[in-house]
C-alpha cells in the first residue's frame, strides 16, 4: 500500500506541474517540446502503475488483464527512456543552439527517427517474449525474458547517456545536464533496490522527480515580461533610427552652406566688381549665421542643462500638442497645397513648459507659411535631442511659397533687447503673431528662432527650444532579449537603405504589411556596421544610388565578411531596367523596380 500512496501523491504533483507549465506562455524550443512530451507520458505512466497495483490487490487471478497492463507498462518504460535519450542528444550537441531552425529540425528528426525504430523493435520483441508473474500474498511482480529485454535496453540507454555526457565534459556544469545525471544515479540506485525487493516499483515516481528537474533547468523566462521588453526594444530602435535620420538631415544642411561659402569665396578672389564683392560678402555673412545657428543652437549639446531652463509648472503631452496642431492645419490647407507632418519618437511623451505659448508660436508660423503658399507643400517637422533630463526641441516649418526678401529676414532676425521689452505679448495668448513677434515670444520662452528664405522658392522657419523632461520609469532590457525574441517572433528581419525619407517610409510600410521586422536607414554605412556587429537579417534591400554609398559599394563591403550570406536586393528606377542582368551578375539576389514598389515587395517577400 505504501507504493500506491506514493503513486497517488506523484499523480497530484504531475497534474500540478502540467497546470503550471500550461498556465503561462512559453518560448517555442526543442527542450520545451521534449519536456512536455515526457511530463504527459509520465502522468499516464503513473496511472498505468496505479492500475498494476490495484490489479495486484484486487484482481490477481485475472491473468489476461495483468499480462496486458504489465506489457503496456514495459512499453511505457522503454518510450520514456527514449524521450530522455533524445533530450540527452540535444543538450550534449555543442552547436545545437547556434544552428539555424532548419538545421535544428533536421538533426532532431534524425535522432527521433533512430529512437522510434529502436524502441519499436524492442517493444515488439518484449511483447512476443514470455513474461512470468510472481504472486505471494500482497507481493506481485513480473519477470522473464520480456522483462529482461527491457532491463538490458535501460542499461544500454544509460550507458549511451554516460558516453554523451563524458564527450561533452566541458559543459558538465550546464544546469541542463542535471536531470540526466540525476536519472543515471537514481536508475542505478533503484536497480540495486529491485534486486533485493523486485516488488517495489519506483520507476514512475523517479520520473516525476526528473520532470520537476527538467522544468526548473530548462530556460523558460516570463514571456509577458519578455513581450514588454520586446516592445521597449522596438521603441528604442525606432528612437535610435529617428536620431540617426535627424543627424543625417542636419549634416546635409551644413554641407550645402559650406559648399556655397567655398564657391563664393573662390569667385570673389578673381573679381574686381565692388558691387559683386559686397553681395558676396553679404551672402557669406548670412550663410555663416545659418551655420552658427545650426551648430550652436541646434547641435551643440554641451550647453544643455536644466540650470538654464525656464521651468514652468505646466506638464503637457508633447504628442497630443503637436498632433492637435497638425489636425488643425490639415483642415485649413487648400487642395493645391500638400501638408506633411513628422515627429521623432526621440521626443519624450511628457515635458514641462509653457504649452500655450509654444502652441501660439507654432500656429503663427504655420499661418504665415499658409498665407505665403498658394500651391506646393508645407512641411511641419518636429525633431529632438534628449540629454540629462533636457529635451531640445528642433521644430522646422518649411514651405514652397513666394518667400520673403532678404531685408525682411534681416529685420526679423535683428530683434534687440530694447525691442524685446517694448513688444507686449502678455494679453495676446490667442492671437496670430507675425514672425518678428514670434521671435520675441520664442526668446521669452528661452529658445531661438531662425528664418531662411528665398523669393519665389520658399521659406524655412526653425525653432530651437529646450524643455525639461518629465521623469518616467525605465524598463530594464534583458541581455538575452535577442535570443528570446527569435523564439517568440518568427517574422522576417529586413534592413532597408534609402536616403529619401519618404521613399524609405513607403517601402517600410509595404514590408510591415507582410509582418516583417524592418530596420531602416538613410545611409549605406549603417548596414555595413550592423552586419560587422553580427546583427542578423533575413533580407537586405538597398537603394541603387544614395548620397554616400551606392548599392554596389555596400554589397562589395558586405562580401568582405566571409560569414555574410544574406540575400541583398537592389532598388532601381525604370531607366536602369535594361542593366538588371548586370546587377544580378554583380551579386545581387534580385532587383526591385521603384515604379511598382508594392507588387515588387510582395514578390520579394514570397521569394525570400
Amino acid at each position: 500500500m505504501i507504493t500506491l500512496y506514493l503513486l497517488i501523491g506523484c499523480v497530484f504533483f504531475s497534474i500540478l506541474l502540467l497546470f503550471v507549465f500550461w498556465s503561462k506562455k512559453r518560448i517555442s524550443s526543442v527542450e520545451n517540446k521534449i519536456f512536455i512530451s515526457f511530463a504527459i507520458f509520465n502522468f499516464f505512466g503513473l496511472l498505468l502503475e496505479i492500475c498494476l497495483q490495484l490489479i495486484a490487490y484486487f484482481c490477481s487471478d485475472n491473468d489476461f488483464l495483468g499480462d496486458f497492463v504489465g506489457r503496456c507498462f514495459l512499453v511505457y518504460i522503454v518510450v520514456s527512456l527514449a524521450i530522455l535519450s533524445v533530450y540527452t542528444f540535444v543538450i550534449t550537441k555543442d552547436d545545437f543552439k547556434s544552428l539555424k531552425k532548419v538545421k535544428q529540425k533536421q538533426y532532431l528528426n534524425k535522432i527521433v527517427l533512430i529512437h522510434v525504430i529502436v524502441v519499436s523493435i524492442i517493444c515488439v520483441i518484449s511483447c512476443l517474449l514470455p513474461m512470468e508473474k510472481y504472486i505471494n500474498g500482497n507481493i506481485m511482480y513480473t519477470y522473464g525474458p520480456a522483462v529482461q529485454i527491457i532491463q538490458v535496453s535501460g542499461f544500454v540507454f544509460v550507458m549511451i547517456w554516460i558516453i554523451l555526457i563524458i564527450r561533452n565534459y566541458k559543459n558538465i556544469k550546464n544546469k541542463q545536464n542535471i536531470p540526466i545525471i540525476a536519472a543515471i544515479l537514481l536508475l542505478f540506485i533503484f536497480a540495486y533496490i529491485q534486486t533485493a525487493h523486485p516488488e517495489l516499483l519506483f520507476f514512475t515516481a523517479m520520473e516525476t522527480f526528473i520532470s520537476y528537474l527538467l522544468f526548473f533547468t530548462i530556460e523558460n523566462p516570463d514571456l509577458q515580461l519578455i513581450e514588454e521588453l520586446y516592445k521597449n526594444k522596438k521603441l528604442i530602435e525606432k528612437s535610435n533610427q529617428d536620431t540617426s535620420n535627424f543627424l543625417f538631415r542636419m549634416t546635409q544642411d551644413i554641407k550645402k552652406p559650406v559648399k556655397d561659402i567655398i564657391e563664393i569665396s573662390q569667385r570673389l578672389q578673381n573679381t574686381t566688381d565692388v558691387k559683386e564683392f559686397q553681395e558676396g560678402i553679404t551672402f557669406i555673412c548670412n550663410t555663416g549665421k545659418d551655420l552658427d545657428y545650426l551648430i550652436n543652437d541646434a547641435l551643440d549639446v554641451s550647453n544643455m542643462t536644466t540650470k538654464k531652463l525656464k521651468i514652468f509648472d505646466n506638464r503637457y503631452n508633447s504628442f497630443n500638442l503637436f498632433k492637435e496642431i497638425e489636425y488643425r492645419f490639415e483642415k485649413q490647407v487648400p487642395a493645391s497645397v500638400k501638408f506633411h507632418f513628422s515627429m521623432s519618437t526621440v521626443i519624450p511623451s511628457y515635458l514641462y513648459g509653457d504649452s500655450i505659448k509654444l502652441k501660439q508660436a507654432l500656429n503663427s508660423v504655420l499661418e504665415d507659411a499658409l498665407k505665403h503658399t498658394s500651391s506646393g507643400e508645407i512641411n511641419f517637422d518636429v525633431s529632438g535631442i534628449v540629454k540629462y533630463g533636457v529635451c531640445r526641441l528642433i521644430i522646422t516649418v518649411s514651405d514652397t511659397g513666394e518667400g520673403i526678401s532678404i531685408e525682411e529676414v534681416n529685420n526679423i532676425l535683428s530683434l534687440n533687447s530694447e525691442e524685446l521689452v517694448n513688444i507686449d505679448l502678455r494679453n495676446r495668448d490667442g492671437d496670430v503673431l507675425n514672425l518678428k513677434e514670434v521671435k520675441k515670444l520664442v526668446s521669452l520662452l528661452g529658445g531661438n528662432l531662425m528664418v531662411k528664405s528665398e523669393e519665389k522658392i520658399g521659406t524655412t522657419v526653425s525653432i530651437v527650444l529646450e524643455q525639461k523632461v518629465v521623469e518616467s520609469k525605465e524598463t530594464e532590457i534583458s541581455k538575452k532579449l535577442e535570443s528570446y525574441e527569435q523564439s517568440l517572433y518568427r517574422n522576417k528581419k529586413v534592413m532597408v537603405v534609402d536616403d529619401d525619407a519618404k521613399e524609405l517610409a513607403k517601402i517600410t510600410t509595404f514590408l510591415e504589411n507582410h509582418d516583417a521586422e524592418v530596420n531602416g536607414s538613410l545611409f549605406g554605412r549603417d548596414v555595413i556596421e550592423k552586419i560587422a556587429s553580427n546583427i542578423k537579417y533575413d533580407l537586405i534591400i538597398l537603394d541603387d544610388e544614395t548620397s554616400t554609398y551606392s548599392a554596389l559599394d555596400v554589397l562589395n563591403e558586405l562580401k568582405k565578411n566571409k560569414k555574410f550570406n544574406t540575400p541583398v536586393v537592389v532598388m532601381i528606377n525604370d531607366n536602369k531596367e535594361f542593366i538588371k542582368l548586370h546587377y544580378l551578375q554583380d551579386g545581387f539576389a534580385d532587383c526591385i523596380m521603384k515604379s511598382k514598389l508594392e507588387s515588387e515587395v510582395d514578390r520579394i517577400m514570397k521569394r525570400f
